[in-house]
């Protein structure tokens, strides 16, 4: 492994709402740390809901095998209540050089008072969401790091087009990218050709939103696709040419996601071994994942109202009970804000 140009600190804690920005650190401290085949023995993953202190001072404190380093990440970490954290505290003060300790969070959360701890031994990083010029200087930051460049304007476009949300705007380069051919500089002429469709959010987009309760996003993604009147399940599909009404197959997604939520939630209260419900589900297991992460703001009684909702809107619409507008807004607030 090629010797690093920084330091690897023993202690990162990488919180804030630009969740894009975290993996892509998290990514790069663990290719810095384990090679693939070192992760098979080095590699633990925790989660600060799930997960007691001691567990992960243990795993923390264990030598690596055959590797320089051990990783050791925690998810939500701003999740632990004031008791876990202050016995994770005690590892944070004195932690082991042969491991890479990794919290990620939204938020500083119990963390917050200890900070100054932490950046005695290691580093501290908030990752606030960009904005304004800030979104466009990433923009054309991104596509130098592909070998080509973007004009202000034409960034500035994409920006507007698209939103904030990073994944999409990297979805919108790699196209623009992809589409110049030749060309080294992407201008306005040529992202205008291409926002047609990568504005537009997938079906799983809507459902995430809902998953997340993130009702501005839901609704967005919402009226763009009954704007359009189709809607693609992948941002690499163009916009179908044939307009079909959305409707049927958009209450489908999102009673199949709830579905899947309580299957996920059900399944795991039985089962311990995250492989184990992955091959319950037949779902990858980052799927599931996302599935348990969401499903904890749910309880089985609002999941199973949430599959009654999208059934009797389904009913609603086909026999003209109101606007179809309106009766799938409802559903979204309905869903977004169970009572």
């Amino acid at each position: 492994m090629a010797k690093p140009s920084s330091p690897i600190y023993p202690i990162y804690f990488l919180y804030g709402p630009e969740d894009y920005l975290i993996e892509e650190e998290i990514r790069r401290l663990l290719d810095r740390t384990l090679t693939p085949k070192e992760r098979a023995f080095n590699l633990h993953v925790f989660h600060g809901v799930e997960h007691n202190a001691r567990e992960i001072i243990e795993a923390a404190r264990t030598l690596p095998m055959f590797s320089q380093y051990r990783f050791v990440l925690i998810r939500e970490a701003d999740q632990f209540d004031e008791k876990e954290a202050e016995t994770l505290l005690s590892y944070l003060r004195d932690p082991s050089p042969k491991t890479c300790f990794a919290m990620q969070g939204l938020a500083a959360g119990p963390w917050k008072r200890h900070q100054k701890e932490i950046e005695k031994v290691g580093k501290v990083a908030e990752f606030q969401r960009l904005k304004g010029k800030g979104l466009v200087s990433w923009v054309r930051k991104r596509m130098e790091e592909k070998g080509k460049s973007i004009t202000e304007e034409a960034a500035g476009y994409l920006v507007e087009m698209v939103g904030d949300r990073l994944q999409e705007l990297e979805n919108g380069l790699e196209k623009a990218f992809l589409s110049i051919g030749t060309k080294k500089v992407a201008e306005l002429s040529d992202i205008e050709g291409i926002t047609s469709y990568v504005k537009i959010s997938t079906v799983f987009d809507l459902t995430d939103a809902i998953g997340r309760r993130d009702l501005e996003r839901a609704l967005s993604i919402l009226e763009k696709a009954l704007e359009s009147k189709s809607i693609p399940f992948k941002k690499e599909e163009p916009v179908p040419k044939r307009k079909d009404d959305p409707v049927p197959l958009l209450i489908g997604m999102m009673s199949k996601h709830y579905w899947n939520m309580l299957r996920a939630k059900t399944i795991a209260s039985n089962r311990e071994d995250p492989e184990e419900i992955s091959k319950a589900l037949r779902m990858p297991a980052w799927s599931v994942r996302k599935l348990r992460e969401q499903g904890r703001g749910f309880s089985e009684t609002a999941l199973r109202k949430g599959i009654l909702q999208c059934y009797r809107t389904d009913v609603a619409i086909k026999s003209g009970r109101g606007p179809k507008t309106l009766l799938m807004e409802k559903l979204v607030i309905d869903l977004c804000r169970p009572r």
